[in-house]
């Protein structure tokens, strides 16, 4: 039996692949990985995701509504070059509210005061690729997504795997 070692709630963006995708492949770990370009809600989540966790967080996810997420602008943290979604408001709710109920995973292991929503781009201590992807993404945004479900990921001996996705509230 596998074990996993841990876990992440993500909301992916496929829309954003096509800008980002062969940047995120060349300067992205979680990329080359298999993980595509997403939003992350928590990580690091539950070390062993169970059949009841996942069905709590299907209990959890069915009462989201639909949120569209826009990028429109291109951030930096230390060597990260990512894009913003100007719904960061709406992003940083949900992450709350899945903090309240699994208060033991705060983001990041609370190594953050505020969680900033984000797309990562690259993660590299190379500057020039930083700079590439800067100013590649700039020229092709914005982007536009719907948020309609979240995703559960686990990491185990065979690497990231996606185990769940959660849809979202019917849009009526």
């Amino acid at each position: 039996m596998i074990t996993a070692v841990e876990s992440a709630i993500l909301l992916t963006v496929p829309e954003a692949e096509a800008l980002v995708g062969a940047l995120r492949q060349e300067g992205d770990a979680s990329a080359a990985h298999g993980v595509p370009a997403h939003v992350t809600l928590l990580y690091p989540f539950v070390p062993d995701p169970d059949v009841g966790c996942v069905e709590e967080l299907q209990f959890f996810f069915e009462r989201v509504d639909p949120f569209t997420l826009d990028f429109t602008a291109v951030g930096e943290f230390p060597e990260v070059v990512y894009l913003a979604p100007e719904q960061a408001d709406e992003v940083q709710h949900l992450i709350g509210a899945l903090v309240r109920r699994w208060p033991e995973c705060p983001p990041y292991n609370g190594l953050f005061a505020d969680v900033v929503p984000h797309l990562t781009v690259v993660d590299t201590p190379d500057a020039a690729l930083r700079d590439r992807a800067r100013a590649a993404v700039e020229a092709g945004l914005p982007v536009r997504s719907t948020a309609r479900e979240a995703s559960l990921w686990v990491h185990d001996d065979a690497g990231w795997r996606q185990l769940a996705v959660f849809a979202f509230a019917p849009h009526e």
